[in-house]
């Protein structure tokens, strides 16, 4: 009898650490992400922004960040660069062990770049970014 109601209560355990595992969303995505599309959409050039930052319980964090630079910008590269200062100063709150998409399209274009262009990983962490504004910026 002992062992079956150890084993019942070991397996109660194990569902409620699974369920809580699973449970979805925590922390406040929703006011990192404006933080990050007010920052960035004062970059000079830049027309729209759309950042979304997903925290997800035993899964990590995400962050997404596309930006729209003016049709005719002269330089793609410097609205990246002046977008990963932005950011950077606006990532309080963020797991530096985030990972980041973050992609720069000229309006009316198909081509993006990407953070490779000035050097970083295609999907760098936050704290890769925070590193490259501070020796950047």
């Amino acid at each position: 009898m002992v062992k079956k109601t150890t084993m019942f209560i070991l397996l109660g355990l194990l569902a409620w650490t699974l369920a809580a595992c699973g449970s979805g969303k925590t922390g406040d995505s929703g006011t990192v992400a404006e933080s990050l599309k007010s920052a960035i959409s004062q970059v000079s050039d830049v027309v729209d922004v759309n950042a979304r930052y997903s925290v997800t319980t035993g899964m990590g964090s995400t962050a997404h960040v596309r930006i729209t630079a003016a049709a005719g910008t002269a330089s793609l590269e410097t609205v990246l660069h002046d977008s990963l200062i932005a950011f950077a100063g606006a990532s309080a709150g963020m797991n530096t062990s985030t990972g980041v998409s973050f992609q720069v399209t000229e309006e009316g274009q198909e081509n993006t770049i990407n953070p490779t262009t000035v050097g970083l990983q295609q999907s760098p962490t936050v704290q890769e970014i925070l590193d490259y504004a501070s020796s950047n910026g």
